[in-house]
């Protein structure tokens, strides 16, 4: 809400209160000598009432309207009307409400009250107490309950939609849920009024201890559907994470579903880098937020590395919480902060931070569930991160660090498949290090070792996306390129030359005097393309290897040379 609009509420809220408070004490009818302590005890019991609120989908429902009703049909609208202005204002007070949404639900209330009233006294309805007996009229009790109900709903609607543009239905599960709660309690409000005619000061404990109760039970059977909820969708989080064996991919999981369970507007899970600082491995931003480069942490610096400092957790729920905290990364339109710790083994490995634009967003429930789902994570990750180890071990090559033979027959194979649903040509360039016997004979084998990795690392540099690079065996490399034609591959096999055969390798000559040398390589190369010249892996590879042999080495090497069939 804009700041203008804040003010004029907060003025329009004022005056409404000197009106509410002047016609209470000049037209207070029916007299209130000798009610004093009664309508004291009455606003101490919907006080505490209102202070177990059922929180549903952002509306709090309590049974304060049970105690209003009495009060309304025994003291009429103004004496309710400031009781459960009262009582509002204290229960917002108490969850730290800005002075504008108090100012907001202050008026709406007094307009739901006299909203009521009037379709109460339209239908014949009087206030008073009731002789002996005596029983309300019951159409005019229903009417307002049902106009207090209505008019509740589209002042919530028409504020959610308009002032705090939030989306929002008209009725929806909590308007049913309050129909259903009124159905319970009208009876009660009326039973109280009845006994508060009849007994007097002593039926308000023979409710108000009842209702207190209700109240209690109530709101603890709502936190507990909550939780049982959120340990569900945790139990359903933590199964897809420990499905996957791929770090990306478990880090995408989880922020997608936690940015659906929770009101997330920033996410950032942090990693451990160098055993000292604290680095964003992934962050979440929703689209109203503004991008941010965070650096590095220190232990103990900043909300996150308060908390990976001391193991547990920080929730606040409002920035002026958390402000004297933060090394100034967080955006600064955010509320709500939740930072828990990724544990694994009794060690913190990490820790994610959440942020909200909205006040409030976290309660205790929240951050349970994301302490138990950080460390789901941290499994998670841990076990992706083992998995992926090994099979880097055995799908490369243990000396030069890119792939394998093996996987080299995989990646090709697979590329057949594809090809008969894509029908898109592919290459193979296969490619040999001339004289490289005399590089091991003149400097040493290690440094013939250097010089087969220097070579790797070179295609790789290359190749980059295009394709995958990968050790054929000995001094021989091969590299396939999907997506790839015949011309296009002969043309980058010329650059793999070129590059090669002009740019110099250092080495340390192990077989003399250790110094640095610079020796110049060349490597003759051999190309073939699926699949006119090849129709199945095994050919491909024969073809080129043909090449190579009959194209390059044979006609004096430190060529490129095509099959020709």
């Amino acid at each position: 809400m804009a700041k203008g609009a804040k003010q004029v509420l907060i003025i329009v809220c004022t005056l409404a209160w000197v009106i509410v408070l002047w016609s209470f004490f000049s037209f207070s009818v029916p007299s209130l000598e000798g009610y004093w302590l009664d309508i004291i005890g009455m606003l101490i019991m919907m006080v505490v009432v209102a202070l177990f609120q059922i929180h549903v989908k952002g509306t709090n429902i309590s049974l304060i309207q049970g105690i209003s009703l009495a009060v309304f049909l025994h003291f009429g609208l103004l004496v309710e009307l400031v009781l459960v202005q009262v009582t509002i204002v204290a229960s917002m007070i108490r969850l730290k409400y800005p002075l504008y949404r108090i100012g907001t639900s202050s008026i709406m209330f007094m307009m739901v009250s006299a909203s009521a009233a009037l379709v109460y006294y339209l239908l014949g309805g009087e206030v008073g107490g009731l002789g002996m007996n005596e029983y309300p009229k019951i159409l005019p009790v229903i009417g307002y309950s049902l106009t207090a109900i209505l008019t509740n709903h589209i002042i919530l609607y028409l504020l959610r939609r308009y002032i705090y543009k939030e989306s929002s239905s008209l009725f929806d599960k909590d308007f049913l849920w309050e129909m259903f709660m009124e159905s319970f309690i009208l009876p009660v409000g009326i039973t109280f009024y009845i006994l508060y005619s009849q007994l007097g000061t002593t039926a308000i404990l023979f409710v108000g201890i009842p209702f207190v109760i209700i109240s209690l039970f109530m709101n603890m059977y709502h936190s507990s559907q909550k939780i049982n909820h959120l340990l569900k969708f945790t139990s359903k989080i933590g199964q897809e994470l420990t499905e996957s064996l791929q770090v990306d991919e478990i880090l995408d999981i989880y922020l997608n579903r936690i940015t659906r369970m929770l009101k997330v507007d920033y996410a950032y899970i942090l990693g451990i880098k160098d055993t000292t600082q604290l680095r964003v491995i992934r962050k979440y931003e929703s689209k109203k937020a503004q991008n941010l480069n965070l650096p590095y942490l220190f232990k103990g610096e900043g909300i996150s590395g308060k908390v990976r400092e001391s193991g547990h957790s920080l929730r606040f729920t409002a920035r002026h919480q958390w402000r004297k905290y933060s090394k100034g990364f967080l955006p600064i339109t955010s509320q709500s902060v939740l930072s828990v710790p990724m544990i694994r083994n009794h060690k913190v490995v990490g820790v994610i931070t959440f942020a909200s634009n909205q006040k409030k967003a976290y309660d205790k429930a929240h951050a349970m569930i994301l302490e138990i789902l950080s460390n789901y994570l941290a499994v998670a990750i841990d076990k992706a991160k083992n998995y992926e180890a090994t099979k880097n071990k055995s799908e490369r090559c243990h000396l030069t660090n890119i792939y394998n033979y093996r996987y080299f027959e995989d990646i090709l194979s697979k590329m057949y498949l594809n090809y008969e649903k894509s029908h898109k040509p592919f290459s193979l360039i296969l490619l040999d290090i001339d004289h490289f016997k005399r590089v091991n004979d003149t400097y040493g084998h290690q440094s013939g070792n250097i010089v087969l990795c220097k070579v790797a690392d070179r295609l790789v540099e290359i190749i980059g996306k295009h394709g995958t690079v990968a050790r054929y065996g000995g001094e021989e490399f091969v590299i396939v390129l999907p997506n790839m034609d015949h011309a296009e591959s002969l043309d980058l096999a010329e650059a793999i030359r070129e590059d090669i055969s002009t740019t110099p390798f250092t080495i340390k000559n192990d077989l003399g005097d250790l110094r640095n040398k610079r020796i110049r390589l060349t490597v003759s190369i051999g190309v073939s393309t699926a699949p006119l010249q090849g129709e199945d892996p095994l050919t491909l590879i024969r073809n080129a290897d043909r090449a190579m042999y009959t194209g390059a080495k044979q006609q004096g090497r430190n060529k490129v040379a095509s099959y020709i069939g």
